[in-house]
């Protein structure tokens, strides 16, 4: 059920869901599993979110957003088996690569080959931050030892003091700027224990990121059942300008009309979030919060090939790229499919390429590429990319971030409801914040809320 009445123009529902990413989607199911009527508005023409799939040839699925699924990942496993949405494990048959410059080395597993005092000082900081991450309380992680003084300090600060050995500090500022999107000088480094804390510590993290599956039919797909599942309670081209409090609730606007509700899930962004008019103001705290939290950005680029050439050679098609503007490569094969190569570009990277013509973009992506897997790298027959902050709903990805001082000063507002406003999205998730497990836990998290009120239970995150 969708809308309980029509009026003048007017829709009258239980709840309203402003987006229709998987955060939107899981709490737009779980409040219609609680028996309340629905209605998602989503301001895209499609539902997913920063999960976006495209086809080669109108068959083989490339995920221009988020893309992976790990063993960790409960609740995106269990909506993916739900809708029949098949996986295979991400190809790790062969060799990594380390390109530095002209020099490739082959390695396998998750260890890079570098000297041993490189790795004992790598080792001895992981060692550090994994004991830091611990202590985090997720749900508060401001109140956490020494929050204030880890706050004060950008991630990047704490590597120099920590990893005195330049070559093991640029891994690992790589290797945080693959994660978040963003350039170590601009987090915060209790936001970056928080993050490794909320994916279940460093290794968990790097299992997580190494150990995965991808779709067969795109990551997507779970997302675009569940929108065909909500039916017309789901529309889109429906920019949301105001949520205004009215005698009888909330009234939700944007040029689609007037929406008006007893409780609304906003699950976007904080920066998104804070573009839309709110009837009285947010409080203080929560208007800075959307103010303060930038979205990280990202660039993803896949190169198609008549075949994935690089296994002749037993590569995996993975490569770690130390100075180079493609950080990341890995394998985007589909089983039967054209060879794909992916290539990920975060951060300020992702920036400079943006600027930059489509041609252009291309010429350095296949440039890296090259000079990762040779030659035969240089002519792909097709080429698909995606720059996630001119994206006019999503302005950027994976997530947003806190720079120094946002999450132990106005932090505790991130996930408060305001009256009858709830808050969902990756970002807000106590765990695995910036996946797509994290969006889906935020919005079943937010639906209990709601349901809550009536005192009607559902799955709490």
């Amino acid at each position: 059920m969708a809308v309980e009445r029509r009026e003048a123009g007017m829709d009258h529902t239980d709840v309203v869901v402003v987006g229709a990413g998987y955060a939107g989607l899981a709490a737009a199911r779980a409040v219609r599993a609680g028996g309340r009527a629905v209605v998602v508005l989503e301001a895209a023409g499609r539902a997913g979110g920063r999960a976006l799939t495209d086809r080669i040839a109108d068959e083989w699925a490339v995920d221009l957003g988020a893309q992976w699924i790990s063993g960790a990942h409960t609740r995106f496993a269990a909506l993916a088996q739900e809708y029949g949405a098949d996986t295979y494990p991400a190809p790790s048959d062969g060799a990594n690569l380390l390109v530095e410059g002209a020099v490739r080395q082959p390695f396998r597993g998750a260890r890079p080959p570098l000297p041993p005092l490189v790795l004992v000082v790598l080792a001895q900081a992981m060692w550090r931050i994994e004991r830091l991450a611990a202590r985090i309380d997720l749900a508060r992680p401001w109140t956490t030892p020494g929050a204030d003084r880890l706050d004060a300090m950008t991630a990047a600060t704490w590597l120099r003091r920590n990893l005195p050995e330049r070559r093991a500090r640029h891994i690992a500022e790589v290797m945080v700027g693959e994660e978040l999107c963003v350039d170590v000088g601009s987090v915060s480094m209790l936001a970056l224990l928080t993050t490794i804390r909320a994916a279940g510590g460093v290794e968990a993290g790097v299992t997580a990121e190494t150990v995965t599956r991808l779709f067969v039919d795109g990551a997507d797909g779970p997302a675009r059942a569940i929108a065909a599942e909500l039916g017309s309670a789901l529309r889109l081209n429906a920019p949301v300008t105001s949520i205004r409090r009215v005698p009888e609730g909330l009234s939700v606007r944007g040029e689609f009309g007037e929406v008006r509700a007893g409780q609304v899930i906003v699950a976007l962004p904080p920066a998104l979030a804070g573009r839309i008019g709110y009837d009285p103001p947010l409080p203080a705290a929560r208007d800075h919060l959307t103010q303060r939290m930038p979205m990280g950005s990202v660039l993803k680029a896949f190169a198609v090939y008549e075949r994935p050439f690089w296994r002749d050679d037993r590569l995996t098609g993975q490569a770690l790229n130390l100075h180079d503007p493609v950080p990341i490569t890995f394998d985007a094969t589909r089983p039967g499919g054209p060879g794909v190569l992916g290539a990920l570009v975060p951060g300020r990277a992702a920036h400079r390429l943006a600027a930059l013509s489509a041609d252009e973009r291309r010429t350095m992506i296949v440039g890296s590429l090259v000079r990762a897997f040779g030659r035969a790298a240089r002519d792909p027959i097709d080429w698909r990319e995606k720059v996630w902050a001119d994206d006019p709903y999503a302005r950027g990805g994976y997530g947003a971030f806190f720079p120094p001082g946002v999450l132990t000063s106005i932090g505790s507002a991130l996930r408060q409801p305001i009256g009858a406003i709830h808050w969902a999205g990756s970002e807000t998730a106590t765990e695995w914040a910036g996946y797509i497990e994290g969006a889906i836990r935020s919005g079943e998290r937010a639906a209990a809320e709601v349901l809550a009120t009536d005192g009607v239970t559902a799955v709490r995150e």
